[in-house]
């Protein structure tokens, strides 16, 4: 599964896994040339906080199928098309019942895969990078301050 993508489950729910947060997260960093939380990303797991699920169709019949697995303002968010956190979303499947709803099982094989593992390693060193940028740009600063002086 890919990050940013829209992916189609067999059940027709159609979603998506967005790093918008993450994103903004950078973008703010480099407006505002700081940006502390870069430095608690320490492994892809760290990321599962900035993600979030949005589900384009079939969101209804999702929540008829997991409704005794999610809290009322997970429903109020799929219904409306807003994101839901990528913990949260997780934690309307169970394993032991997706033998009657495929949706948790494909869910689950699809955020296990390699190639989700890879975007989530992109992803991480992307932060890294922006991370060790902003900290040699910090760190330059006062040498151009100097250097006017």
């Amino acid at each position: 599964m890919y990050l940013d993508k829209i992916y189609t489950l067999q059940t027709g729910v159609s979603l998506k896994i967005s790093t918008l947060a993450l994103q903004e997260l950078i973008a703010n960093g480099v407006t505002g040339h700081q940006l502390p939380e870069l430095k608690n990303f320490h492994c892809t797991a760290d990321l599962y906080t900035y993600l979030s699920i949005i589900v384009y169709e079939g969101a209804e019949e999702l929540i008829k199928r997991r409704c005794h697995w999610m809290n009322n303002k997970i429903k109020t968010d799929l219904t409306a098309g807003q994101p839901v956190s990528f913990n949260g979303f997780c934690n309307i499947f169970w394993r032991s019942l997706d033998e009657d709803d495929p949706d948790g099982d494909e869910w689950y094989r699809l955020i296990a895969s390699d190639q989700f593992h890879t975007q989530l390693v992109i992803l991480l060193n992307k932060l890294r990078i922006a991370e060790r940028n902003l900290q040699q740009y910090n760190e330059m600063l006062p040498d151009l301050y100097l250097e006017s002086a």
